[in-house]
């Protein structure tokens, strides 16, 4: 059990596991203050990337500061992005999924609007998607679940994520002039 919590006590893991609690908690409440709109879209979950890559530009930033004396390399701030990310999408996907096991009411009411959400731009979506591929996500709407949503985090942010994980691992590096960590 020793070595559990030695190999979990390293600064380069425990500082972004940290960071990602917090980011998982800063997404799921943003979620529910969307939740409670009258309507949302998926389009919110950009803002998730958002808060994702502010608290992965503030983990290197920390770790910069405090455990690298100013330094840090490249592979240290993606690993740091990675974990902060993994930690955080995982963490607010389960919040989740709680919160619509707990209440399945906040279900409902999200497919509801889900689904309006979709009718409404029926004529955009069928242009962007096709008929068949439309008439899938509507009746995938009904197959919602709350365990539907612990990876939906991973899903909606993974892309976009990449690309901010590597721009803040490239600003926040800064290698010893010696070349040496």
């Amino acid at each position: 059990m020793k070595s559990v919590i030695n190999f979990f006590n390293k600064p380069l893991l425990k500082i972004p596991l940290l960071f990602g609690l917090v980011a998982g908690l800063v997404c799921f409440l943003f979620f529910l203050v969307v939740q409670n709109l009258d309507k949302f879209s998926s389009t919110s979950r950009l803002l998730d990337v958002g808060f994702f890559s502010i608290l992965i530009a503030a983990a290197c930033w920390y770790y910069r500061k405090n455990i690298g004396k100013g330094y840090m390399h490249m592979w240290e701030g993606i690993s740091i992005g990675y974990v902060v990310w993994l930690t955080g999408a995982l963490f607010c996907g389960y919040l989740t999924s709680l919160f619509f096991y707990f209440f399945p009411n906040s279900l409902l009411h999200y497919k509801n609007i889900l689904r309006q959400s979709l009718l409404t731009n029926k004529e955009e979506a069928v242009k962007v998607w096709g008929k068949e591929l439309y008439d899938q996500k509507i009746a995938d709407i009904d197959l919602l679940e709350p365990s539907s949503f612990i990876f939906d985090e991973f899903r909606f942010t993974l892309l976009l994520i990449v690309m901010a994980v590597l721009l803040i691992a490239l600003i926040f590096r800064k290698q010893h002039p010696s070349g040496a960590a």
